[in-house]
């Protein structure tokens, strides 16, 4: 199973890291709990850009709960370094990419960096047999943001468990995002049974 993550950044975490960290525990382990029981040496796979925040939290507990990281950047590393706005959190970046099992840098552009996050995004989906998605229920901020990733993966018939950012709730499986958001109870044995 490859897991993908979108979501926000530390500005739009409003219910906090450690609570957005607690949702995603609670959906990682879920999933990789039903995996296990089908088939124990079924690999787990998370993947994730590393930014700061949601992205960061996610891989953290991917390799917490063993899961194998793979990191996929939308520029090279060195210049995805420049776009985090807390500099003193470069170094969890680096140990992080150097626990990562593999790392893979898009060619995106700093001249362009709304297309770059949308193309990584995207790429995300691409690679990910379901998307954990960390947002706050609110329009994107700029092209390639957070809801717009969602709609892609619903788009590509992509599971889509949502962890609310603005509102403490056990993690849900969203079905839409326009015209309105649709989510339901999030059944996690059907989830791993679809993708199987």
């Amino acid at each position: 199973m490859r897991l993908g993550i979108t979501g926000h950044r530390p500005n739009r975490l409003h219910i906090g890291e450690a609570r957005v960290a607690s949702r995603l525990r609670e959906a990682m382990v879920g999933l990789g709990d039903a995996v296990r029981s089908q088939n124990p040496a079924a690999p787990l796979i998370a993947c994730s850009p590393l930014a700061e925040g949601s992205d960061r939290l996610f891989a953290e507990l991917a390799l917490e709960l063993g899961y194998e990281l793979h990191a996929l950047l939308p520029f090279a590393s060195a210049d995805y370094e420049s776009t985090f706005s807390d500099k003193s959190r470069v170094g969890e970046y680096r140990a992080l990419l150097r626990r990562a099992a593999r790392v893979t840098e898009l060619e995106g552009s700093l001249a362009d960096t709304k297309s770059a996050y949308e193309a990584v995004g995207r790429a995300m989906v691409d690679h990910s047999d379901l998307l954990i998605a960390v947002w706050d229920g609110r329009p994107a901020a700029a092209r390639g943001g957070t809801p717009e990733i969602i709609a892609y993966a619903l788009a590509r018939e992509r599971p889509v468990i949502w962890i609310d950012a603005a509102r403490d709730g056990t993690p849900q499986r969203l079905r839409s995002v326009s015209p309105q958001i649709t989510a339901c109870e999030l059944r996690v044995r059907e989830i791993v049974d679809a993708i199987g």
